[in-house]
């Protein structure tokens, strides 16, 4: 039984399609969906393959770069009658003091709300709408292949909530980071798994522990060196030339992958692959990757 994995090229951002079969008929699972250069690649999918059930959304925080096509995808449910079986996130406890700090444009301010609108909406079509944490239940996707949420803890949650009460009555405080509310995902089955990061920050790595062995994975935050906890990686039980998937794009400002985060993933023997050819990338490969490292990645848990 195969779990097909496509990472749609979205430039610096994550749209990640999970795809399998089950008693003969498809299954597709959503993590994250954004838009770029006017196209929802995600979307593009769901109508091209003509798929009339998902079995769940995953929006892992609430940042631009992982949820600017997600009210695409709502409003096309909606329209045509689309069930969606579970809707998981991260945002609930604290949205509208999250989507009020976020506001950087009139561009980023029409589509948050935008997408307010439509996750308040999601009623008409999601089964279930569910908060995410590490206690969450797991998802069965097949028989003893199980979605398991790794991150955020619970203590995140309530830590993030005094800092937004602080701030809002103008205390001081530390900044409240909404990557620290960043799903950490696991697909995994009896021998094998799948890790999905998203934006997670080095601290969620912390007191993780996988015990199936690895044959995929994606690197934290877009590859920056400041989310990479180097022991986790280390100690992580995985196939030999492990795929570590780097969801990177063409930001100035950010610049990533950092050349150190892919030294220390080739170093460490995983087979880097990349959505794009930028930065770090190119810089420790010098010509680039081979033509065998595009995005877009099957494999298989061995059920």
């Amino acid at each position: 039984i195969s779990i097909a994995v496509h990472l749609k090229d979205v430039r610096q951002r994550d749209s990640i399609i999970i795809e399998w079969s089950k008693n003969g008929e498809k299954n597709i699972g959503i993590i994250d969906c954004n838009l770029y250069e006017g196209r929802n690649p995600t979307l593009d999918y769901i109508k091209r393959e003509r798929i009339s059930k998902i079995e769940f959304i995953i929006l892992s925080h609430f940042h631009f770069d992982h949820f600017s096509g997600m009210s695409d995808i709502f409003e096309y449910c909606c329209l045509n009658k689309i069930s969606v079986k579970y809707f998981y996130h991260s945002l609930a406890p604290f949205l509208a003091e999250i989507y009020n700090r976020i506001f950087t444009s009139q561009k980023i301010q029409n589509e948050v709300m935008r997408c307010v609108e439509k996750y308040y909406s999601v009623d008409n079509f999601v089964i279930d709408t569910i908060p995410v944490n590490s206690q969450t239940k797991n998802l069965e996707l097949l028989d003893n292949t199980f979605i398991s949420f790794l991150a955020p803890q619970g203590r995140i949650y309530n830590k993030m909530a005094k800092q937004l009460a602080r701030k809002r009555n103008k205390i001081t405080t530390t900044k409240a980071d909404v990557n620290k509310l960043s799903t950490i995902v696991l697909i995994e089955n009896e021998t094998n798994s799948i890790l999905f990061t998203s934006d997670s920050v080095k601290k969620s790595f912390k007191n993780i522990n996988v015990t199936t062995e690895l044959v995929l994975v994606q690197v934290p935050h877009h590859a920056s060196i400041n989310s990479i906890d180097n022991i986790f990686w280390k100690n992580l039980k995985r196939i030999p030339k492990c795929p570590a998937i780097f969801s990177v794009g063409d930001e100035p400002k950010d610049k990533l992958p950092n050349e150190e985060t892919v030294r220390f993933f080739d170093l460490e023997d995983f087979d880097v692959y990349s959505t794009n050819q930028v930065y770090g990338i190119n810089s420790y490969f010098k010509l680039g990757l081979s033509t065998e490292k595009n995005p877009g990645t099957s494999v298989a848990l061995n059920t």
